[in-house]
Formats: C-alpha cells, sequence, structure tokens
C-alpha cells in the first residue's frame, strides 16, 4: 500500500515534461552551494529517487570532486555509488590563495587617501611592497578549493548529443550557456533546475528568444521530494 501511495504521488507531481529519452546532469558543487541560500540541503538519496521516477531518464550523472585522504568525502562517493547514480569524479586541487590590497579596506578609507597623497607611480612601488609584507604571516596556508566539471560535463553532453531527446541540468552556472545553447541547436529540450536568483545572467541571451528557449526550473518546486 505505502509503495502504491508512493508512486500515485510522483506520478501526480512529476514537473518535468520530458519529450523523449532523458539525460539528468548533477554538478554537485554547484548544487551542494545551494543550501547557503535554500536554507536546507538536497539529499542525494532522494533526488535520485526522484528522477527515477521518470521513465525517459537512462542517465543520471553526478559530478563529484573528492578529497583523497578524507574519509567523509570518500564515504560519500562509496554512498552515490550505491545509490545508484553514473558517478564521474576527480581529485579536488588546492590552490594557495595569494592576498593582495584589494582583500583590504578601513572605514575612514586610508588606504584610499594614501594613494591620493602618493600618487600613481609612487602609490604602486607602496602597494607592492605592502603586498609583499602582507603574505609574510600566511606563507601559503590559505588555500581555494578548485574542482570544476565544466570540460567533462560539456564533454559527456557532446558525445551523448544523439543519445537523448531532453537534458535536465542541475546548475544554474551560466559557464554552460554554451552547451546548453549547442543541445538547443539541435532540437534538444534543456531544462536548467536552480534556486531562484541563482542563474547565470548568461542564460538572458537564450531567455529572450521567440522559440527554441531552455525551460527553467525554481528548485523549490521540488522541495517535498529531495530535501
Amino acid at each position: 500500500k505505502s509503495c502504491f501511495y508512493f508512486n500515485i504521488k510522483y506520478m501526480q507531481e512529476k514537473l518535468f515534461k520530458l519529450k523523449g529519452r532523458t539525460l539528468a546532469i548533477i554538478d554537485w558543487a554547484n548544487v551542494y552551494g545551494w543550501s547557503n541560500n535554500l536554507g536546507w540541503q538536497v539529499d542525494p538519496q532522494k533526488l535520485y529517487d526522484y528522477l527515477k521516477n521518470y521513465p525517459d531518464i537512462f542517465d543520471i550523472r553526478f559530478y563529484f570532486g573528492i578529497e583523497k585522504g578524507n574519509k567523509k568525502s570518500e564515504q560519500f562517493q562509496e554512498n552515490i555509488k550505491n545509490i545508484g547514480y553514473t558517478l564521474i569524479s576527480k581529485e579536488v586541487k588546492w590552490i594557495p590563495l595569494k592576498l593582495n590590497i584589494t582583500h583590504f579596506r578601513t572605514k575612514d578609507g586610508k588606504i584610499k587617501n594614501i594613494e591620493n597623497a602618493l600618487g600613481s607611480s609612487s602609490w604602486e612601488v607602496f602597494k607592492e611592497l605592502l603586498e609583499k609584507e602582507i603574505q609574510k604571516p600566511f606563507k601559503g596556508q590559505f588555500c581555494r578549493r578548485k574542482c570544476d566539471f565544466d570540460v567533462e560535463i560539456t564533454k559527456d553532453i557532446l558525445i551523448n548529443i544523439d543519445k537523448f531527446d531532453s537534458l535536465i541540468l542541475f546548475s544554474g552556472d551560466g559557464d554552460y550557456k554554451d552547451i546548453v545553447e549547442y543541445s538547443l541547436s539541435n532540437n534538444k529540450q534543456v531544462i536548467v533546475v536552480h534556486p531562484f536568483g541563482l542563474r547565470g545572467k548568461e542564460y538572458n541571451e537564450l531567455l529572450a528568444r521567440d522559440k527554441n528557449r531552455p525551460y527553467l526550473c525554481a528548485v523549490e518546486k521540488l522541495t517535498s521530494f529531495i530535501k
């Protein structure tokens, strides 16, 4: 009875109107970051279960950067595999973060006043010396996490372009605008899932079209299914 109710519930509230064989792409770094705006986290198991209720979806690809040696990260990767996703992963890179004068501000504008007083040529020399001093206490201790999947996702869409009729992309990142446009030019239906207010401005050009536009879906509409 409970399973029957579960399936009926999803049948009644499916938000995606798909046009045939569908490829689902999940850029997890992007999706994970949504929690800052949503106030809740997307549950990978619930997301998978929801998407599996669409018979037209033939592949659900999950892109995740793993931190080698981090047990939590490694366990998460195993969980994703066990759920049933097609997992695409690579190791996270840590890029040393170099601070510069623009990272520092004062309420009374002292730095700007110094610049004005010294003049442009003297200011450049002063700034170079100051930025060297800024680095000394940190000695490379601060790093920026980097693990983008733009290339991998674009490549996978291109490889599969003749195998799907519809594409669901879980990412509002404007870096995917070109591959979305290419998919549309190949007569593919494209659905971009993102939170309200978190969509790259690069999509505005495509949305201004009279036809052959991507469909947008606010992830908030899926809250009851994937939270």
